[in-house]
């Protein structure tokens, strides 16, 4: 299955829980790449069937697809 770049958002109500927010994503299969705990953003990869799973996670308030920003310049 391919694996999917994303950005996981923990609910503001729940940051106090990050620690358990990230513990499930990790259950559910994301390998963390970064934390953002203050701003209750998790940022990793995970199997694309998976992605149910993360979003179904209480505490949970979005799964973003990770986008790539490219800047083209006059060469």
């Amino acid at each position: 299955m391919a694996q999917v770049r994303l950005t996981v958002v923990v609910r503001e109500t729940w940051l106090d829980r990050y620690p358990l927010v990230l513990a499930h994503c990790r259950e559910a299969g994301l390998v963390v790449e970064r934390e953002l705990v203050t701003v209750g953003v998790i940022g990793g990869t995970i199997d694309e069937d998976r992605l149910a799973d993360l979003a179904g996670i209480e505490g949970v308030s979005a799964v973003e697809p990770e986008r790539t920003n490219r800047v083209f310049g006059n060469h």
